[in-house]
């Protein structure tokens, strides 16, 4: 029985192996081209760069983007000019446009 168990709680153990990723930046997102509505505008979370003691020149800004079709994207920029109920086109060449 107690073999069994031991067993049991490794196996459960063993598909939570989990390895530390250093960049979540560089994670691939889809990006989903075409109309929207910015819904918020928020300093973006500092680089490792910069919170590891280096510096960042410029302030990066977080839009959250509803898009017409109902789906949302959060998309760094920056450019301080975006605010909240601005209508905005994304293009192909992942560039922000104001309507």
């Amino acid at each position: 029985m107690k073999r069994s168990v031991v067993a049991l709680a490794v196996a459960s153990l063993a598909g939570c192996y989990w390895t530390p990723q250093s960049d979540i930046a560089a994670q691939p997102f889809a990006y989903r081209t075409g109309p929207g509505v910015v819904e918020s505008v928020a300093p973006a979370p500092k680089p490792f760069t910069a919170a590891a003691g280096g510096s960042v020149s410029e302030t990066i800004y977080r839009l959250k983007i509803r898009m017409n079709d109902g789906r949302t994207q959060y998309l760094d920029t920056d450019n301080a000019e975006f605010r909240a109920g601005d209508h905005v086109r994304l293009t192909d060449e992942r560039v922000i446009e104001k309507q």
